[in-house]
Order: structure tokens, then sequence, then C-alpha cells
């Protein structure tokens, strides 16, 4: 399920806003769901399946960043130019000849 489904999905919705309320109220929580009529099992159930949620969305999101994409290249166009690599504070140069076997485990690295 997506963010979008979840709060598209009136319950969940509902059990979403509901455990934001608790957690930005200086409540327990068994003192927020004597005040709001709810049974502390359903508040922990809801919030199990919420936090799962949320989980399989960062979970998805972080795979989807951290897929490499390669671009073919034409080696008759390459004149034993340098390749540049930057990430944050790294910065590597290799040979435009440089074997693919040896540039996939660095770029890896790198996630």
């Amino acid at each position: 399920m997506t963010i979008h489904e979840l709060t598209q999905n009136e319950k969940y919705k509902f059990w979403y806003l509901k455990i934001k309320e608790c957690k930005e109220s200086d409540l327990s929580v068994q003192d927020f769901c004597e005040r709001n009529n709810i049974k502390v099992s359903t508040y922990y159930r809801y919030q199990q399946k919420i936090k799962m949620i949320l989980c399989d969305h960062i979970n998805n999101e972080t795979e989807l960043k951290n897929e490499v994409a390669f671009i073919p290249v034409d080696k008759q166009e390459c004149h034993n130019e340098r390749i540049l690599i930057i990430k944050g504070g790294i910065k590597i140069e290799l040979d435009s000849n440089t074997p693919y076997s040896s540039v996939e485990p660095l770029l890896k690295s790198l996630l």
C-alpha cells in the first residue's frame, strides 16, 4: 500500500491522524485512548499496521534511489578520455578504457 492509498482509505486515514494526534499530545496512550473512547489494543493494532505501511513505503523509495542506471558508451567516440565520478566528498577519476568489471564493484560500493 502506498502513502496515497493510505490516505485514500478512510479507516487508515482516521487511524493515522489519531496516532499522530496522540503522539503530538502530552498524554500517555492509555489516557489518550480513554479520552477518545478508543480501546488501547485497537490503537496499538492500527499503530502497527500504519507503521508497516510507512516502512514499506520508505523501503520502496530507498530501493528506487539505489538503482544504478548504465548508459551504453560507443567506444569509437572515446579518445582515451577521463571519466569523473563524484559522490559527496569522494572524487574518482578513471581512464575511459577502464574495464567494466573493475568499474561495477566501485559503483556499487558508492551506494
